[in-house]
């Protein structure tokens, strides 16, 4: 019978050893054949008996040889334990490499879930915060959604929020996150102000723009305060805003829209009630007022004025007088009319004013530190004028009381060179009357006034004396010495009122501080910076200093301009602007060497006019 072969096959050793013997299909058919021809074997015999292949003699099952491992003859259960155990060993990698990706994994998601976590917390903080001046640190500004146990590390309350600056913060959260942060203070605020209206003529000055403003508050401090288009000018009547901007420290801006009231007045006002006079004896005692007064379209009280300088009371003979009336617009009308004075035989003879001041104009010969009348006698219509004046001048305090009677006699009166010398009472009764005069008649007139309010008060004088002198107030206000003075000047047309000693240092109030009581600001012997007073030993200057006693010389009394600019401190009152139209610049009625002054002309002057009076 033919067979194909015989396959014998070797178990696989763990040296790789075993190798499948494969029998030539001749020797095969050999062996068979031998095989055959072999009693059959006993019943328990291992061997099987193969079926024959088709078209071939039957085959028996031949023992496989047993497995040699290294040349050594390996049991059939050995190698069974053994493939077990490599099947085991492959099963445990194979668990053992599982568990460690497992691991690995659950190793990877946790840290990612931790760093997601903690990215998620650190894109929650801010790491930079602006606050606005004067507001409040709190810590959840720093979170977009704060946690509940975030807080400062940082002790923040001894922090100043109103001041800009940037500091460095810890804040902790989360219970276990600890971050440094930054805070900016930063004022990006305006300042806050009210809009005062102003009510004005198309004629005058504008008013600066802090004068359109009130109430003017900033964390930082206010800058400036401008007009937004520049000073405003108008051509006719209306009602206007103008915008005023206020700018704070650091350079934040606020808009104010201030109502403007504009009157276009060109018509001067109306004189009513003026006559000629005819003057039997002596006519110092006439009110060339009485009765006299005008009117206007728009302005309810016109100042009337009235210039007698060609008058000599003490002279027989006819003059002319002067009215004029100037409403706040700047519109002036003018009548004159005429002055006859008729004195009786025995008084033509006598010498018309034969004395004058040696200090030029008119005044008190003497002490300048009397807190009284500066001459002879008491007038009784000078005082009624005072207190009749002094009835609507009443205020709430003295201070108050004493800034409205300055401000009447710095705009009621306007500057008139004297003629000869007055008495006190002479000089306050030509300001009520005639609301004119010097130097002298301001003071005289405010020195009335603050002693029918019972208001402490002395004469200054002006010392050394070049050319003119000149006469002020000293005013005991809240307990200490004031300079007060209603004069207008050329180059301060403003009032001085509640000033120190620096604040009115110029080249008009030089005086000699020792003869006066101590000054608010604690002066006591003041020396003028512009005109050094004079001393026994002078001591060594730029400027020589005058003898003990300074004679006229032709040395000019130093222009403002050559003064050192004036130290106000701010919390002092400074001097008051007057509340009717800005006056121009004038002359010095005391002044003999005034440019508009000619031989033999008096100089009339009325606030607020285009000819405003000067020392």
């Amino acid at each position: 019978m033919g067979i194909e072969g015989w396959y014998l096959t070797e178990s696989n050793s763990t040296d790789s050893n075993m190798t499948a013997r494969r029998t030539d299909a001749r020797q095969m058919a050999v062996r068979n054949e031998r095989v055959r021809q072999r009693p059959a074997p006993p019943a328990d015999s291992s061997y099987t008996e193969f079926r024959p292949v088709p078209n071939s003699a039957p085959a028996r099952k031949v023992q496989a040889p047993k497995p040699v491992v290294n040349n050594v003859t390996v049991p059939k259960k050995a190698v069974k334990t053994k493939a077990k155990l490599k099947k085991k060993n492959v099963a445990g990698r194979v668990v053992l490499c599982l568990t460690s990706i497992l691991i690995i994994g659950a190793a990877a998601a946790g840290g990612s879930w931790f760093y997601l976590n903690g990215q998620k917390e650190k894109d929650n903080l801010k790491k930079e915060v602006v606050i606005e001046a004067g507001s409040v640190i709190r810590i959840e500004d720093f979170f977009s959604d704060c946690p509940t146990d975030a807080k400062f590390v940082t002790d923040v309350s001894d922090i100043d929020t109103s001041v800009p600056a940037v500091y460095q913060l810890t804040v902790f959260y989360e219970k276990a996150f600890t971050e440094n942060v930054t805070l900016k203070i930063e004022d990006h605020t305006g300042p806050e102000g009210v809009a005062i209206s102003q009510t004005v003529y198309t004629t005058w000055k504008m008013p600066e723009a802090e004068e359109c403003v009130e109430d003017l508050y900033d964390l930082s401090g206010i800058a400036k305060v401008d007009y937004e288009d520049g000073i405003p000018a108008f051509g006719s009547s209306g009602c206007f805003k103008v915008p005023v901007v206020v700018t704070d420290m650091y350079g934040n801006d606020t808009v104010i829209n201030v109502p403007f009231t504009v009157i276009d007045d060109r018509e001067a006002p109306v004189i009513e009630g003026v006559h000629d006079f005819d003057i039997e004896g002596d006519a110092t005692g006439i009110d060339l007022l009485e009765g006299v007064f005008a009117y206007d379209d728009h302005d309810l009280e016109p100042i009337v004025r009235v210039n007698d300088t060609s008058v000599n009371n003490k002279k027989s003979g006819e003059y002319e007088i002067t009215y004029s009336a100037m409403d706040q617009a700047g519109n002036v009308s003018s009548v004159s009319v005429k002055f006859k004075i008729t004195l009786p035989d025995s008084d033509k003879n006598k010498p018309a004013d034969s004395n004058t001041s040696s200090s030029g104009g008119s005044g008190s010969s003497g002490s300048s530190g009397s807190s009284g009348s500066s001459g002879s006698g008491s007038s009784d219509p000078a005082y009624e004028a005072a207190e009749k004046v002094m009835a609507s001048l009443w205020r709430d305090s003295d201070v108050e009381t004493a800034r409205a009677i300055f401000t009447w006699v710095h705009s009621h009166i306007s500057y008139q060179t004297v003629k000869g010398s007055l008495t006190y009472e002479e000089a306050a009764y030509r300001g009520f009357s005639r609301k004119s005069g010097d130097c002298y008649v301001y003071f005289a007139c405010a020195k009335m006034l603050l002693d029918c309010a019972g208001i402490p008060n002395l004469m200054v004088e002006r010392f050394p004396v070049y050319t003119n002198g000149h006469y002020w107030n000293l005013v005991q206000l809240d307990g200490e010495w004031y300079h007060c003075d209603a004069t207008v000047f050329r180059d301060h047309p403003a009032m001085y009122f509640m000033c120190t000693d620096s604040q009115i240092n110029d080249s008009h109030h030089a005086f000699n501080g020792a003869l006066y009581p101590e000054r608010a600001g604690g002066s006591t012997d003041y020396l003028n910076k512009t005109t050094p007073t004079p001393t026994p030993e002078p001591e060594p200057s730029a400027t020589p200093e005058p003898t003990a006693t300074p004679a006229p010389t032709d040395t000019p009394v130093p222009t403002p301009e050559e003064n050192p600019p004036v130290t106000v401190d701010p919390n002092e009152p400074v001097v008051i602007e007057d509340p009717v139209t800005p006056y121009p610049d004038t002359g010095d009625g005391d002044n003999s060497d005034k440019p508009y002054a000619q031989p033999g002309e008096e100089t009339v002057i009325e606030p607020g006019s285009q000819n405003a009076e000067e020392i």
